[in-house]
């Protein structure tokens, strides 16, 4: 025995000394879409049915014809743990009268449960969540008391939000009317644990509304959806009517099933010593099940076990998230900001209301309008391309996971205009968790010069406590602004074999505010990239210029927000 730990002792010596870290950036995904032809999946309950009308086939939860009833549709489980998802789908109501009804909702929790009226529910929610106190109902109220019809967003039967809305451009008369796709409105209901709720409606004919945006995060942080089901459940009173519902298609991200080798041993997503020292203390025939340290079951720890170990040492193939997996997508018309943007939100966001907000402006080559379809061209450099390549953090800062980061798409020609940054920055730090006296401002070639115009023009009322342009020109901000513009926190960055945006654009205004005395600047820096083109921002961005602008930029905070 203690020949064979001598043994162990020299292997041991001769590992690598720094052990893997768990991979990063895995995402585990399960979508499905249900249009209810036959046969269609899930369960209906009570009056809920398919329907084939004029070949659209739709979901009619309640009939016109039948008050005081009610129907319901829930889905299969989803198999695993949710952690965000997005569902869109079309709803019309129908009247013979021409009115609408009481409503319905659209439903996510444990619905495995459906004993007694437990599954019956309305635009108030379902029932078994008022019993569990647990399930996420999104409630459409479509009758058209005072005040009373709108979206309502509730967690086991407390109501989080409520935005009033207009159900009468989907309100129809016919039934041919109520299930035409092109007459139908379409809704999407979005939620991460991170962020909470946000909900969008877009009636025919227009672009879409957002009618609340990431609530509920604090009701639903610490919930555990595993094995949920999404549904629908419809109700009419005194007041009856159809309502149909189709094309549902619903994305989930999910916690990835954990892929851990049997080697690790003590559960820390690495092999390495400790395993080995936990194999060696558990040597000997098993006497407990489980036996910890048996990793091939034979009944007990020996020299196949540490053979094992040895086999599997670094990485333990545990699936940990990467910064990828908190960065969303928010296209324009579905938030309240004017311009489409890319977010980050920092692990464990919803438990704080200060963090740090990092707001970055891109290049002339990935303007776009917004929209799904072109804010993808924002991943190509930048802060946004670390995020997305999971590679943020960035390792080499000191700054850790701490800021929450959004990058708005500039929808114009050209650079960033000042007015669209002021409004976006405006925006941001009033609808994250955010320190308003920790927000910060970067740029990259046009989005640098939009930095600098921003500066120039909005002047000492500027949001920011601290700016890093990268390869930008503020000879203008200089020569407008003149010392007054070192009272902000500066920290420029170029090559000086730049073809595109000349070396001069930076060391113009950071020699001049450098030579300044009164007022002298607080902090005016200038690091120039000897042999370097245009693009100075990557090794700026990912550190390994070995400047450390995230930590810099944590040093400062605005006295006057």
């Amino acid at each position: 025995m203690r020949r064979i730990r001598d043994l162990l002792s020299t292997l041991l010596g001769l590992a690598v000394a720094a052990s893997a870290h768990a991979q990063g950036g895995t995402t585990c995904t399960a979508a499905f879409n249900e249009y209810f032809v036959t046969p269609p999946s899930g369960t209906f309950y009570s009056r809920a049915s398919p329907v084939n009308i004029n070949g659209f086939t739709r979901l009619r939860a309640v009939q016109d014809g039948f008050p005081n009833s009610w129907g319901t549709w829930v889905s299969a489980p989803v198999v695993g743990t949710v952690k965000e998802f997005t569902a869109t789908f079309r709803f019309s109501v129908r009247n013979s009268n021409g009115g609408a009804g009481d409503g319905f909702s659209f439903l996510w929790g444990n619905l495995s449960n459906n004993s007694g009226t437990r599954m019956a529910g309305g635009e108030w929610g379902l029932e078994g969540f008022n019993d569990d106190q647990s399930g996420l109902s999104v409630g459409f109220v479509t009758y058209t008391g005072a005040g009373a019809n709108g979206v309502n967003a509730k967690f086991g039967g407390s109501q989080f939000a409520f935005t009033p809305f207009s159900f009468a451009p989907v309100t129809w008369v016919t039934t041919t009317q109520a299930v035409d796709r092109t007459r139908m409105a379409e809704a999407t209901v979005y939620w991460s644990r991170g962020t909470g709720t946000r909900v969008t409606i877009a009636v025919p004919g227009s672009t879409g509304t957002t009618v609340f945006y990431d609530k509920g995060a604090q009701q639903t942080a610490n919930i555990n959806a595993t094995n949920w089901s999404f549904g629908f459940a419809a109700r009419n009173g005194a007041v009856d009517q159809d309502v149909y519902i189709g094309e549902v298609k619903i994305n989930t991200v999910l916690v990835c099933p954990d892929q851990r080798s049997p080697a690790d041993v003590n559960l820390d997503c690495l092999v390495n010593g400790a395993d080995l020292a936990a194999v060696l203390a558990a040597w000997g025939p098993c006497t407990a099940t489980p036996c910890n340290g048996d990793l091939n079951t034979s009944g007990a720890v020996d020299g196949s076990d540490i053979a094992a170990v040895l086999g599997a040492w670094g990485n333990a193939g545990c699936v940990t998230p990467g910064s990828s997996d908190r960065l969303t997508m928010r296209p324009v018309g579905t938030t309240t900001a004017q311009q489409g943007f890319w977010e980050y939100l920092p692990a464990g966001y919803a438990t704080r209301n200060d963090w740090p907000l990092l707001v970055c402006l891109h290049g002339v080559g990935e303007n776009g309008n917004g929209t799904s379809g072109e804010l993808p061209r924002l991943l190509s450099n930048g802060v946004p391309a670390l995020v997305q390549g999971n590679y943020w953090p960035v390792a080499a800062s000191t700054a850790g996971d701490a800021f929450v980061v959004v990058a708005p798409q500039n929808p114009r020609g050209g650079c960033h205009n000042p007015a669209d940054v002021d409004a976006f920055l405006q925006w941001a730090a009033n609808n994250y968790n955010v320190d308003r006296s920790r927000i910060y401002l970067t740029g990259l070639s046009c989005g640098a010069i939009g930095t600098w115009e921003y500066i120039r023009t909005v002047g000492s009322n500027v949001l920011p406590a601290a700016f890093v342009p990268i390869c930008g020109n503020g000879i203008n901000a200089w020569n407008e602004r003149g010392c007054l513009l070192g009272q902000l926190p500066i920290w420029a960055f170029h090559g000086d074999a730049d073809g595109t945006i000349p070396v001069a654009g930076s060391v113009v205004p950071l020699t001049g505010m450098q030579g300044c005395s009164s007022p002298a600047a607080v902090d005016a820096r200038l690091t120039i990239y000897p042999g370097v083109g245009h693009d100075s921002w990557t090794q700026t961005y990912n550190l390994s210029a070995g400047h450390d602008i995230y930590a810099w930029l944590m040093t400062h905070r605005r006295t006057t927000p």
